[in-house]
């Protein structure tokens, strides 16, 4: 037996012989109804998972295909209605153009203040640092994301950045998908310990 099944041998197994993955924890992922930034989303979970973290994703659209902007889709687990931070290390709110269809969900904005309150990761890329704006968590942080919501940081009360990724406290911020390595390592770092 080489050692690679001998390794696998002690791991739990589900009912079609396939390891069950156990996580340290569980980051939330608040996915927009249409059009999510694929690319950063991908680097943002396989970061995750490499630091044995796991993801659970909610949606508006909890019956339907998600729809990412280039080719991605997928079902999300839940839908975001009701949805407690409570069992969760953190959360997520995924960008891409679809984004904007989630800055004024009181959800959403809900989710984020929880976060915010009890000190657990907060992060954002492009569009969806609209969400952090109008949830009010972003007074006195550094915060990068789409240009266009640069008066919308500001008036908020953050201080906006051109960096790719911008990490203040908990709070993680990126400035668009290609941030995504950048992004997903930053993730790694607060919540993979």
């Amino acid at each position: 037996m080489s050692k690679k099944n001998e390794a696998a041998s002690g791991a739990e197994l589900d009912a079609d012989g396939l390891v069950v993955q156990k996580y340290k924890s569980v980051v939330l992922l608040v996915v927009p109804p249409s059009e999510y930034g694929e690319e950063c989303l991908r680097y943002a979970r396989s970061s995750l998972y490499n630091v044995h973290v796991g993801t659970r994703s909610v949606s508006t659209n909890a019956g339907e295909l998600i729809k990412g902007r280039h080719q991605d889709e997928f079902m999300v687990d839940e839908a975001l209605e009701g949805v407690s931070l409570e069992a969760y290390s953190g959360v997520i709110f995924v960008g891409g153009e679809g984004a904007a269809k989630l800055a004024d969900n009181p959800d959403a904005l809900r989710l984020a203040r929880e976060a915010a309150q009890s000190r657990k990761l907060l992060a954002a890329w492009g569009r969806s640092v609209e969400i952090l704006a109008r949830a009010g968590v972003v007074k006195g942080k550094r915060v990068t994301g789409d240009a266009q919501l640069r008066a919308l940081v500001e008036k908020a009360g953050g201080k906006f950045s051109t960096r790719q990724v911008e990490v203040d406290g908990q709070l993680v911020t990126g400035l668009d998908e290609a941030a995504g390595m950048r992004f997903g390592k930053a993730l790694a770092a607060i919540v993979g310990i």
